[in-house]
């Protein structure tokens, strides 16, 4: 509901009011039944048994320093530290701690994503209503399919109806039966009927009845009710309608209304509005007294903030202030001061004299779009806009960012060459951005390693693969710059007509093109191609216009030219009849494709002379949008293309591929659900057979070239997809979301190899390569707070298919000589085990040590101040070389791969250096491991020993020299397991300086080998000379649990008790041989 509050109080007398003058308008109760049904939450192990590839797991790497468009707000009033955030296209959150963590609260639908309305039942906190499809009316903007209800806070959900309403305006629940509740649809943006006009249920969304309703031209935008009655009910309708090339916003459905009645019949306001047709109407109604209500009227004329003192009988104009209304059209009262008015556009207007006057309020992000005024304290304000979430404790003088919400709607994204990789891309109303898909750092991928190339809305970048810190980027229509990434300068090259010549079309999302045969060769579309062969410092046209070049000013919506639309005329759309994708063969240089937002597509085999394809795609509609063209990377003739028909009101999937180099394309769509339109497209880099396609919920991906499609769903939320990309060296897959920022699947390798997987039993994927380095701890502590993007898990991703679930499965890992180095198996594969792709990392590391009983493997053997993470119970990294990974099932050897382990890149150190401190870290690995076993024999034997002495309290006569033979191994086990470090703190090796161990050999092992690992150099001689003493110490230890192994024994045949003695213990050792 737009972060209204009702504050109704049912003990309140019931206003009575008089109508003059206004026309009362009955409408009929049309009753919309069977639209219910259960859609909940899909558990994890189903979703995991429905998905092959619920093993590969994407992470997310933000960022989330720029937020991303927040269209509602509702807040639990009684505890203001709980509320939701609906966004435009990243789904619905939740927080219960002031926005300090979230929730993820809408993921698992599958076929809804974007928010436009919140509502929480004011008597009951658990029971939350979300209208689906955002209220803004952008070209841009998505979709809903209708109501959902939770009644457990978010956790589960339930469609409650309107699956046709498209885009859900306003949601208010009766404060006193809350069965009831009101519903302004807005129906589809591009195109007539559906569910749209105010509808109502009394039995908790079973059914609904709509009780107001104009025309299928015409929905409603607005609802709010009294705070003292709740009979009364004002709403507005909004006739608006958009396509591919224009907008009209405005009509004679347009108006504000009253009930009185809940709803039965309703009283057209007209007193003081404007005359003729009106736009979008925003409205609010002042909590301390209902009679005084503000309104921001669009008209062609006479557009501005409007004042009721009279219950909406008259209204007047207070001022010219309304920017930008069909984008916002959000109006607020403070709930103590009905002269304080906060109206939310572009920039917020804050109005201290009732809407006279107004400042603008500049600090936060632009573009609001929702505010909740805190009823007990208004000085405590949220505001959601295009840039995220924000919080003013002083009335809006001051903000605080809650930048923790990573919700960037991405249109495009690219990469570098460096290691690891940057991508850069651009965002919705947020500028264009690049940042690291990986750091050093443990914590991940902080908000504040992302920098801004570029201004504006931001849309497509690309980077010279020679040099990344030259990258090419634009904002809207077409400006696009040369970025020097060091210098931050930005030079413009957009192409500009010759004199004479008719000016350029250009798109919102305007297309660029480096060629990947030359990167100093770059192509841009607008309505025709035009290419530089010297990174844009001159353009030459080598197109004609590859549009119709239709006038749109003779096209109508709703029956009106675009050239005679009078309200927020083709808002958003600079310019129509220009190309929106351009693509160049990878096989052949000069081969392009051109496609255009009127639905046509071009292309041409030498640059010069272009040859309309559009006919040759079977069943396409005419003038659907070229959503993707994606010339395959592997044979020249082939080629895909999608288009995307939304903007016709067409919601079908339409996917062609071509191998005969375009003369002729089939359609390839089929099993790519209706209504996921496709947005993008791409074919896999290494199998020719493997195509992927981004739609409006999702990603899917086909193993045969299109004959079939599946799903991924994996962690990847429901949300659009807008470019799917692959790393060339790292062999990544880089998904820009349009909701969800940027995603990354380390190795794509399993979705590559699927189609050979799935016919086998068992099968091990090719494994990518390994870097080895030291994780950073580079941030101190580190609050709940703050975003930060995930790292790829430490090591090289090791993945398998299996047919069937699982019981026994492991992977051997053996150098070049074919000795084993690791082994991974049991609890480490407890959740790798599953029918489908499974996955797992190895650290690279040799076999980590068992933890002692009861011991842990002590705070990690940093001690000393040396080294950071090493130690503890893992084992040293190996060597870097070749070696091989083995799947074993059922104790059968599946099938084996290669693996290469590189060393860190940016540590000199030669073979001989290396082999000196991979010999010593593993010597002292393999010594702790003798250690650790000694420690468990001393425990054990401490066991045996206390038997013992309880059979000498029993017993009638205990020999003395039973007694003393007693004694003597009590005083050596102490000392033994005071050497050992048995029931210390740390005793396995950590914290604190080697003089902290007091003897604790284990504990120095563990320490000088944490010190060493922490860092990749030689060890010092400090640390070899230790390293030397521990093991002559450790030497002495074993001899001394040997003896005691053999002595405890003898101790029980003292007591003629050989009966009662405990199994053998193994003796401790030997030790490792020295490296």
């Amino acid at each position: 509901m737009n972060a209204r509050s009702l504050g109704f109080k049912p003990g309140l007398k019931t206003r009575l009011y008089v109508l003059v003058v206004l026309v009362a308008v009955a409408v009929s109760g049309e009753v919309a039944r069977g639209q219910s049904g259960q859609r909940p939450a899909a558990p994890a192990a189903a979703a995991a048994a429905a998905d092959p590839f619920a093993g590969l797991v994407f992470r997310n790497i933000g960022p989330a320093t720029m937020g991303g468009r927040v269209d509602d707000l509702a807040v639990l009033e009684s505890n203001p530290a709980v509320f939701y955030v609906g966004t435009a296209t990243g789904g619905l959150w939740k927080t219960v701690n002031n926005g300090t963590t979230w929730d993820v609260v809408f993921d698992d639908l599958e076929d809804a994503v974007s928010i436009g309305d919140i509502a929480i039942n004011p008597n009951d906190a658990n029971t939350v209503w979300v209208g689906s499809g955002e209220n803004n009316n952008r070209q841009s903007g998505s979709w809903g399919n209708g109501l959902y209800k939770s009644t457990d806070g978010g956790v589960t959900w339930k469609h409650m109806g309107l699956p046709n309403s498209k885009h859900i305006a306003r949601i208010i629940v009766d404060p006193i039966d809350h069965d009831v509740v009101y519903v302004a649809a807005l129906g589809s943006l591009w195109g007539r009927g559906g569910d749209r006009g105010v509808y109502k249920t009394t039995d908790g969304g079973l059914t609904w009845a709509r009780i107001l309703h104009v025309d299928d031209d015409t929905g409603a935008t607005e609802l709010v009710m009294d705070p003292q009655n709740n009979k009364v009910i004002y709403a507005a309708t909004y006739q608006r309608r958009r396509a591919t090339w224009g907008f009209n916003g405005g009509g004679p459905g347009s108006a504000m209304w009253k009930s009185s009645d809940a709803g039965r019949s309703w009283t057209k306001l007209t007193q003081g509005v404007p005359a003729g047709p009106l736009g979008r109407i925003g409205m609010d109604v002042y909590r301390a007294n209902p009679n005084i209500l503000y309104a921001r009227i669009e008209h062609a004329t006479e557009s501005g903030t409007y004042r009721s003192d009279d219950a909406g009988l008259t209204w007047r104009k207070m001022s010219n202030t309304n920017p930008r209304p069909m984008y916002f059209s959000q109006i607020r009262i403070d709930p103590t001061s009905d002269a304080r008015i906060y109206v939310l556009g572009v920039q917020l207007h804050i109005s201290d004299d009732g809407g006279k006057t107004f400042i603008e309020n500049g600090t936060m992000h632009s573009d609001h779009h929702a505010m909740w005024i805190n009823p007990a304290n208004p000085n405590h304000i949220l505001d959601g806009n295009d840039g995220g979430l924000g919080a003013s404790y002083d009335k809006g003088k001051t903000w605080e960012g809650i930048y923790n919400l990573d919700i960037g709607q991405f249109y495009h994204v690219t990469y570098d060459m460096e290691t690891p990789f940057n991508v850069c891309g651009g965002l919705q109303d947020n500028y264009t951005w690049c940042g690291p898909s990986a750091v050093r750092g443990r914590t991940g991928i902080a908000n504040d390693q992302w920098f801004q190339i570029h201004g504006g809305d931001g849309f497509e970048a690309q980077i010279d693969p020679r040099d990344s810190r030259i990258i090419y980027a634009e904002s809207q229509d077409g400006n696009i710059s040369r970025v020097d990434r060091v210098s931050n300068e930005r030079k413009s090259i957009r192409p500009l007509p010759a004199r004479g010549e008719p000016p350029l079309r250009w798109n919102w999302n305007t297309p660029i093109l480096l060629s990947p045969h030359d990167p100093n060769t770059i192509y841009v579309g607008a309505n025709r191609v035009f290419k530089s062969t010297d990174r844009g410092q001159s353009w030459t046209a080598i197109s004609p216009d590859l549009t119709t070049a239709t006038d749109r000013d003779g096209l109508s919506l709703m029956g009106v030219t675009g050239k005679e639309t009078t309200i927020a005329r083709n808002d958003g759309v600079q310019s129509y009849g220009n190309i929106v994708q351009l693509v160049e063969s990878p096989k052949q240089a000069g081969q392009l494709y051109a496609g255009t937002d009127d639905g046509q597509v071009h292309m041409t085999r030498d640059g010069k002379t272009w040859t309309n394809i559009t006919s040759k795609f079977p069943g396409l509609p005419k003038n659907a949008y070229v959503s993707r063209l994606s010339p395959s990377n592997h044979e020249v003739n082939v080629v895909y293309a999608s288009f995307d028909n939304h903007r016709n009101d067409d919601m079908g999937t339409y996917v062609y591929a071509s191998v005969d180099g375009g003369n002729n394309f089939r359609s390839i769509g089929e099993g790519i659900p209706k209504g996921h339109t496709v947005t993008s497209m791409t074919e896999d880099p290494k199998n020719p057979n493997v195509l992927y396609s981004g739609t409006e919920f999702g990603l899917f991906v086909s193993p045969d070239r299109g004959g079939k499609w599946m799903r991924i769903r994996s962690n990847l939320p429901t949300v659009p997809i807008h470019e799917i990309v692959f790393h060339p060296r790292d062999n990544d897959m880089i998904v820009a979301t349009h909701g969800r920022s940027i995603w990354i699947l380390d190795d794509a390798t399993p979705l590559q190899q699927y189609a050979e997987a799935a016919r086998a039993d068992a099968f091990l994927f090719d494994i990518r390569g390994g870097m080895q380095f030291n994780p950073a701890n580079d941030r101190g502590f580190v609050t709940n707070k703050p975003f930060f993007g995930k790292n790829p898990t430490y090591g090289v991703p090791i993945s398998y298919h299996l047919s069937k679930p699982q019981t026994s499965v492991a992977l051997r890992i053996r150098d070049g000589s074919g000795t084993q180095v690791r082994e991974i198996t049991g609890n480490d594969l407890r959740d790798a085990q599953k029918a489908g792709v499974n996955r797992v990392f190895w650290d690279l590391r040799h076999q980590p040590l068992t933890a002692v009983a009861g011991q842990g493997q002590g705070p990690g053997g940093g001690g000393g101040g040396g080294g950071f993470g090493g130690g503890g119970n893992n084992g040293p990294n190996v060597m870097p070389g070749e070696y091989r990974v083995t799947l074993v099932v059922d104790g059968k050897d599946v099938a084996t791969k290669n693996i290469r382990v590189a060393g860190d890149k940016d540590m000199q150190m030669t073979d001989a250096e290396r082999r000196t401190w991979h010999d010593t870290a593993l010597g002292l690995h393999e010594l702790q491991r003798v250690a650790n076993t000694a420690a468990e024999a001393v425990t054990t034997l401490a066991t045996h020993v206390t038997a013992a002495e309880t059979l000498m309290k029993t017993a009638a006569n205990v020999p003395a020299a039973a007694k003393t033979a007693a004694a003597e191994i009590n005083t050596k086990l102490a000392d033994l397991r005071r050497r050992l470090g048995v029931g210390q703190q740390g005793g396995g090796g950590g914290g604190g300086g080697f003089g902290g161990q007091q003897g604790n050999v284990r504990g120095q092992i563990g320490q000088v080998k944490g010190q060493i690992m922490g860092s990749t150099s030689m060890p010092t001689a400090q640390q070899v000379r230790i390293a030397g003493e521990v093991r002559d110490d450790m030497m002495k230890v074993v001899n001394d649990a040997n003896e005691l192994i053999a002595a405890v024994p003898g101790l029980y045949d003292a007591l003629g008790a050989s009966g009662a003695k405990p199994a053998a213990i193994k003796p401790v050792g030997p030790l490792p041989a020295p490296r």
